[in-house]
């Protein structure tokens, strides 16, 4: 899909509002930052910015939708002879957030998500909605027929493996073990 101009300019200024916002509640803290100090920074009025952000956690999930295409395209594109687990594990392990030059930036972000209940509760609700959109992926392309409680089973623990990894000390290496389970099964 191509965007006009008029699109890449509100994407740009959807990023851009975004950004500043996660910027101010990392730097001042989620609940001592209002929506109006942000439209007014942002050189926007607060119904505009609603307009592009629906409430005040979704200033700092911008991305959760191209997120969840990006996953479900990692399945749906993946080369001919590629297996489900084995384009799920590339697609975590290029995700910029295991990247040892963003490690400072993820950690301080996911501790911000953690220790704010309304983002926390916010991303559990997006994380909900991937394990739903995947779980179908899974049942449509998997070579053998999967019911819905263990796509949905497979698709949380997959899930819950990028979670587990990004908040790891050595994210490819925790990511690659996590998915050697879910190949091989667990030997007790």
């Amino acid at each position: 899909m191509i965007l006009g101009l008029r699109e890449i300019k509100k994407e740009q200024t959807r990023k851009a509002i975004s950004d500043m916002a996660t910027k101010l509640f990392m730097e001042q803290g989620y609940h001592a930052v209002t929506t109006a100090q942000i439209a007014k920074l942002a050189n926007v009025s607060v119904p505009t910015l609603f307009n592009y952000f629906p409430n005040k956690e979704s200033l700092v999930f911008d991305e959760d939708i191209e997120r969840e295409e990006r996953l479900l395209n990692a399945v749906l594109s993946r080369k001919k002879g590629v297996s489900i687990l084995d384009a799920l594990l590339d697609f975590g392990l290029k995700n910029p957030a295991f990247n040892s030059v963003n490690r400072k930036l993820v950690r301080d972000f996911r501790n911000f998500i953690k220790s704010t209940p309304e983002l926390s509760h916010y991303e559990r609700q997006i994380t909900m909605r991937y394990e739903s959109s995947l779980a179908k992926v899974l049942q449509k392309e998997a070579k053998n027929k999967l019911g819905d409680v263990e796509a949905g089973s497979i698709a949380h623990f997959i899930l819950d493996a990028f979670f587990r990894a990004s908040d790891s000390s050595r994210p490819q290496k925790t990511l690659e073990s996590l998915f050697e389970i879910l190949k091989n099964g667990w030997e007790e």
